[in-house]
């Protein structure tokens, strides 16, 4: 009997994109007012601002790297 051809599914590239389970803001500046409001809620939380890939605003408890 002849081999029986099962071809592999293709399935569709997604770029993986890490800021999508994050809330993301429109300004630098919402973004920096939601950072000292919840650095306010939990004293010993340190907040800060990042820009993502996308052109949005991030919130970030890791020490900028400069």
């Amino acid at each position: 009997m002849p081999r029986r051809h099962k071809p592999i599914k293709h399935t569709l590239y997604r770029p993986v994109t890490n800021e999508s389970g994050k809330k993301r803001y429109p300004s630098k500046q919402a973004a920096e007012k939601a950072a000292e409001l919840g650095m306010l809620r939990d004293m010993q939380l340190e907040l800060s601002v990042y820009q993502g890939q996308d052109g949005g605003w991030y919130l970030t408890s890791r020490k900028a790297e400069r």
